[in-house]
């Protein structure tokens, strides 16, 4: 995604604009900007392996969910939490107003690659309100690309579904499909 690029989920309201590229620094990180409507939900509980996540709240209020226990709390403008690796994390709107906050990856990870699937494929009708890919190749797709894995399963028993999924949306065409959302 190019710089100062903005995407937006037709079914749920978000924008995601794209503040640093990976291509500007080989890979180093992402920083993108969230904009997430009043009483949004938030993604699965998970977790990444490969990159941290630095959230840091411009305006409105950011739930932010740590720790298997998914202890809450309410981030305010100015204030920053770092995911790190493995820490199980979500995030979520659950006020009246939008929230807008920065999303760093370091490194890039495919949080936003995956962000432009999901949108894309919500923008075509293809996913229920909450904005991801009802499609379960595509939802399988999507949290591999986001580099997402659940808690609650071993991390080997997640990586062989992942894995199937890609090779059923190469044989059936439609990978190629969603390559439109990647311009």
């Amino acid at each position: 995604m190019l710089k100062n690029q903005t995407i937006r989920n037709n079914a749920t309201g978000e924008t995601l604009t794209m503040l640093v590229s990976e291509d500007e620094n080989g890979g180093t990180c992402q920083l993108y900007e969230v904009h997430l409507p009043p009483n949004r939900p938030s993604p699965p509980l998970h977790y990444h392996v490969d990159f941290t996540e630095i959230f840091t709240v411009k305006s409105g209020k950011l739930d932010f969910y740590v720790g298997t226990e998914q202890r809450r709390l309410s981030l305010q403008p100015g204030d920053s939490i770092t995911a790190q690796l493995r820490q199980p994390h979500r995030f979520a709107n659950d006020h009246d107003e939008a929230v807008r906050f920065t999303g760093k990856t370091k490194p890039a990870g495919g949080v936003v690659k995956a962000f432009q699937m999901a949108y894309g494929i919500a923008n075509d009708g293809a996913a229920p309100p909450d904005g991801l890919p009802k499609n379960p190749i595509a939802w399988l797709v999507f949290v591999k690309t986001a580099q997402g894995y659940l808690p609650s399963i071993p991390l080997a028993l997640q990586k062989l579904p992942f894995a199937c999924a890609e090779f059923v949306a190469k044989l059936t065409g439609m990978e190629k499909k969603w390559q439109v959302y990647f311009s």
